[in-house]
């Protein structure tokens, strides 16, 4: 050996890529089996521009004599087969065959660029198969099948001797066969002779049976009967962002060939009405209505208001810098179900298709979220920049989206949802329910602090979000509106402060309580915010003719202005109800006088007076108050006692009474002029309780000369004299 090559054998040195196997083996342990593996079949093809998925579950078994080689005879068992009806283009087949080498990688507009997508089939099989545009592809990395250093083979359409093994190899192709004529409606023959072409894409996945140099994960009906439910769980959310496919289809068919739909998913968007950002905005969006409908055991129907929002180059420059070197997209899309309240707990994450149902990609906001965002190789969660990884650009790249292309696809959202709503192709309350709930989510810190920046960006630009009461399809600024009382209140005092506000022009809105905590919460001038409070309506009573306003209004805005206890502040306001339905104003003047009676000095004691009184219905609250207003005594307002009981009995004796001749009057007890029958027993009871003489009682008709009998209507009475 000479000396050169001895030091080239010395000095030989560097990094070696793993066999093709261990590669594999690699992504199966760090991809997840399951629903997400259909998932990515359908990103391949909605990258393909496809309109339309079926999966298809065959329990059938094929024969096994008339084969390309024996090797393939354990592969003509039941299998998963995956359609799209997009064909394979040339960089499509080359791009299959790279693994981990996506040729998709430098493509922002398609879903497919990690390389491992496709890789996940071998959780199931270890010989996928193709059949698409020209050729019929099958895959063996093991190299078992068609020799060493050979993974696999593709016949050509349009080489003869391929045609022929086609057509006449009847038991290795059957199953192809059978898979075109049920979701193409063509004959074998025809398309191999004739056509030449398979306009679409057939994948086809043996169920590994044995374990494998690849993978010890064996397969059988039920393990795909559950791959088959976990997309199901999703299936509603599958078609929501894709841009081509509209059409996702489950179907089994069992040994005998019965074909069986156990599930179609299908989405339509409405081109009716289609919303878009002004020219000049920094951002390029459109907003418009899906559609998603499922049948399967049940049929549901969702309509979702869809929101894309693309950041316009020029406008934020490290944005646009991440997006030319990762090849990515600066858009967001945000999505929100009509018509029904959706529990905001359940919305989550979306990178095209729906992110695994976990936690981390939950985010607690009543709206759907997609973007191209940078995910962990697995591509289960989304990357943050948490301390491991605060200089990961594809971190760095979610945050920005997150910061400056969210907040605008939210304002987006909801003021296309305004209009959409002014229009009536939207519920109002549909407008407040795209607003994030800050109870919801506060314990979610980074969607917390998204949630607040959406916020803060709704009102500094001073967006007209808040629904006027008097007419909910006008909108208005927070600053501009009267807020309703945030204090507990009846729900019947609220209806009566609205009816009052809205009919004097007020503009008071309405708003439910998560809207009004979001406000709380992010507004940031709070006390420059005009609320209902008792002082507030106080204000707007004196501005307004009271006397058009109900009794009922009345009674329920009088217990409300009276909350506060500032009794004072009620002077002028003609809403003092008296006994006979009128209302007197509360001042100090003679003809304003309002009585209050108690247990100890019941009304019964001044039936002359029972005008005087306020009414005995009144509500426990509003009465309480009135006492204590009373006992203040700024107003005529007045608790009787038995001075005042004494006073107003000599004042307001019946008149024909005060001209008493011969020292005593007939008491008329059939009267309504004259007191009730039960009067004078419940009198004489008060006097003997609260007087020692009765002095004060001189003149009065209180000594009945005959024996008090039901059946007397008219009864003589005698002055009380002085002895």
């Amino acid at each position: 050996m000479s000396l050169n090559t001895k030091k080239k054998s010395r000095t030989s040195f560097g990094a070696t890529a793993p066999p093709f196997i261990d590669y594999l083996q690699d992504i199966l342990r760090r991809y997840p089996d399951g629903g997400q593996i259909l998932k990515e079949l359908i990103q391949n093809a909605d990258d393909a521009k496809a309109t339309e998925v079926v999966f298809i579950h065959d329990d059938r078994s094929y024969g096994t004599e008339s084969l390309w080689t024996d090797e393939l005879g354990k592969y003509q068992g039941p299998a998963l087969y995956a359609y799209n009806n997009a064909a394979f283009t040339d960089e499509d087949w080359e791009g299959i065959q790279m693994a981990g080498r996506s040729v998709k990688r430098n493509d922002p507009n398609k879903v497919g660029r990690f390389g491992i997508g496709f890789n996940s089939v071998y959780h199931i099989t270890d010989v996928p198969s193709i059949f698409s545009s020209v050729h019929l592809g099958m895959m063996d990395p093991q190299e078992k099948i068609f020799g060493q250093r050979n993974s696999g083979f593709l016949w050509s359409l349009d080489d003869a001797e391929h045609q022929e093994a086609l057509i006449e190899m009847h038991d290795q192709f059957q199953p192809f066969r059978d898979i075109v004529s049920l979701v193409g409606g063509k004959e074998w023959s025809s398309v191999i002779n004739e056509d030449q072409h398979f306009d679409g894409t057939i994948f086809r996945f043996p169920l590994r049976k044995e374990a494998s140099d690849i993978s010890d994960n064996l397969y059988d009906s039920d393990r795909v009967v559950e791959l088959f439910d976990s997309f199901i769980a999703d299936a509603d959310l599958s078609l929501l962002f894709l841009k081509n496919v509209t059409s996702v289809s489950l179907i089994h068919i069992n040994v005998d060939g019965t074909v069986k739909t156990r599930l179609e998913v299908k989405s339509s968007i409405s081109t009716d009405v289609v919303l878009e950002s002004e020219d000049d905005s920094i951002i390029e969006s459109s907003t418009r209505f899906k559609v998603i409908t499922l049948n399967s055991e049940d049929h549901k129907e969702t309509k979702w208001l869809l929101t894309t929002c693309t950041m316009k180059e020029g406008n934020v420059e490290h944005l646009d810098s991440l997006a030319k070197k990762l090849s990515f997209f600066p858009q967001v899309d945000l999505a929100f179900p009509c018509g029904e309240k959706r529990d905001s707990s359940e919305s989550r994450l979306s990178c095209f298709l729906p992110l695994p149902n976990n936690e981390s990609n939950k985010t607690g906001l009543p709206v759907y979220i997609n973007a191209c965002f940078g995910l962990t190789d697995n591509r289960r969660e989304i990357k943050w920049q948490e301390e491991d990884q605060q200089h990961d650009e594809h971190a760095v790249w979610n945050e920005l989206l997150m910061k400056e292309v969210l907040p605008q696809a939210y304002i987006m959202i909801i003021q296309d949802a305004i209009k959409l709503a002014q229009q009536d192709n939207l519920p109002v309350s549909s407008v407040y329910n795209l607003w994030p709930d800050i109870a919801q989510i506060k314990h979610k810190r980074k969607w917390y602090a998204v949630a607040l920046d959406v916020l803060g960006h709704l009102f500094r630009q001073k967006v007209a979000v808040l629904s006027l009461a008097k007419d909910e399809r006008e909108f208005i600024t927070p600053s501009e509106a009267v807020f309703p009382c945030n204090a507990p209140t009846s729900s019947d005092i609220l209806a009566a402060i609205k009816r009052t506000l809205v009919s004097c022009g007020e503009n008071l809105v309405t708003l439910p309580g998560s809207v009004a905590s979001a406000i709380d919460e992010a507004y940031p001038h709070l006390d420059t915010l005009k609320h209902v409070t008792p002082a507030f309506i106080r204000g707007s009573l004196r501005r307004i003719n009271v006397h058009t306003i109900s009794k009922h209004d009345k009674l329920c805005l009088l217990e409300f202005i009276l909350s506060d206890k500032k009794y004072r502040e009620l002077e002028g306001l003609q809403l003092l109800p008296l006994n006979d339905g009128s209302f007197r104003s509360f001042t100090d003047r003679e003809e304003d006088t309002a009585l209050i009676d108690s247990n100890e000095f019941p009304r019964v004691l001044l039936p002359f007076c029972k005008h005087l009184f306020v009414p005995d219905d009144l509500r426990p609250a509003c009465s309480a108050h009135l006492k204590e207003l009373a006992r203040e005594n700024i107003f005529k307002v007045i608790n009787i006692d038995a001075k005042r009981v004494a006073e107003y009995t000599k004042r307001f004796l019946p008149q024909d009474w005060k001209q008493m001749s011969k020292g005593h009057v007939t008491w008329d007890v059939s009267s309504n002029q004259h007191p009730p029958l039960e009067w004078l027993q419940e009198f004489w009871t008060f006097l003997n309780t609260h007087f020692k003489e009765l002095s004060d009682f001189i003149g009065l008709p209180l000594i009945p000369i005959l024996r008090i009998s039901s059946e007397i209507s008219k009864l003589p009475l005698m002055e009380h004299e002085k002895n």
